[in-house]
């Protein structure tokens, strides 16, 4: 065989073998006696891209009477150009209190958590909450169920939300906690008031 023929052949198995994703190094590859070295530049069989950062926005009603429920609604964004999984542990899309994601105080005064705080291993998929590209989602919690609400004041709600994994499509869910990338979205703090109850007469 020709050098020439056997040069094809060699940079056709290695083109295969490029398109195919093995390959995730960049590799100097030199061809038979004879022919010019071909550089092969690495692909991955899946693209890893990073994530877009998410909105938030909180809101609660602006006063309640002691022994109301006080609704949290927390809106979450993806203002990116490709869908991405968010892990929803620790947030009100748990639909539940299993951790402390926000900080309570009365005029100045902190309100202990009174909820879970659990522990996590690797999540499972239906964990995850899938937003669109530009799409928002909502979630409401009921602020008494882990908060003493019933003494009235001036309520400050601050958030300390972390999103312990945002991923980007196509990248698949779930994912180990080593492989993990938290988010702690920027919501600003929130506040209302809890107003005396009416006297009896």
């Amino acid at each position: 065989m020709s050098t020439s023929r056997r040069t094809r052949r060699f940079c056709r198995n290695a083109g295969r073998r490029w398109r195919s994703g093995r390959w995730l190094a960049a590799l100097l590859v030199s061809a038979p006696s004879g022919a010019v070295p071909v550089l092969f530049v690495a692909a991955s069989s899946e693209a890893v891209f990073p994530p877009p950062v998410l909105t938030c926005t909180w809101r609660v009603p602006p006063a309640a009477a002691p022994g109301q429920p006080v609704a949290l609604t927390l809106r979450l964004r993806n203002p990116g150009p490709a869908a991405v999984s968010v892990l929803t542990w620790g947030t009100p899309f748990e639909e539940a209190w299993l951790q402390p994601f926000l900080e309570v105080q009365r005029d100045g005064q902190p309100v202990p958590y009174g909820g879970a705080s659990v522990k996590r291993g690797d999540p499972t998929a239906d964990e995850y909450l899938r937003l669109a590209p530009q799409q928002s989602r909502t979630a409401r919690l009921d602020l008494t169920e882990v908060f003493d609400l019933t003494v009235p004041g001036r309520y400050t709600v601050t958030p300390r939300l972390v999103v312990h994994d945002v991923a980007t499509a196509p990248t698949r869910v779930p994912r180990p906690r080593a492989a993990h990338q938290p988010q702690s979205p920027a919501c600003g703090p929130v506040s209302f008031v809890i107003t005396p109850s009416p006297a009896v007469r």
